[in-house]
């Protein structure tokens, strides 16, 4: 093997490993974009079991939450059907992104 070979053995490896490298970088990153997203749903999911439990009527003003998040939750009676409420949760997420969520619950 002369010497030539060797270095382009090792620029074949390097270009491989760069390669690999990358594709954890992105594993990574889908990881932590996919927790944020889970946070955000269960923060959601826990404001429409919240407004199951008492009267609230309207948009509140938007809530801190730990993590970077913020929540708004809107609540107004649906058109046409007695006894149903519309529930809109808002949740914003630390990288700017946020996530909405629209329930139908019946009023107790």
């Amino acid at each position: 093997m002369t010497l030539f070979e060797a270095l382009v053995a090792l620029v074949v490896l390097s270009l491989a490993a760069v390669g690999f490298l990358g594709a954890f970088q992105g594993a990574a990153r889908s990881t932590r974009d996919a927790a944020d997203w889970v946070q955000a749903v269960s923060y959601a999911e826990a404001s429409v079991e919240e407004t199951k439990l008492g009267p609230r009527v309207g948009p509140t003003l938007p809530e801190s939450l730990p993590g970077g998040f913020v929540r708004v939750i809107d609540v107004e009676a649906w058109a046409g059907a007695p006894g149903l409420e519309r529930v809109v949760v808002t949740v914003g997420m630390p990288g700017g992104r946020t996530f909405t969520l629209h329930r139908l619950v019946r009023v107790p």
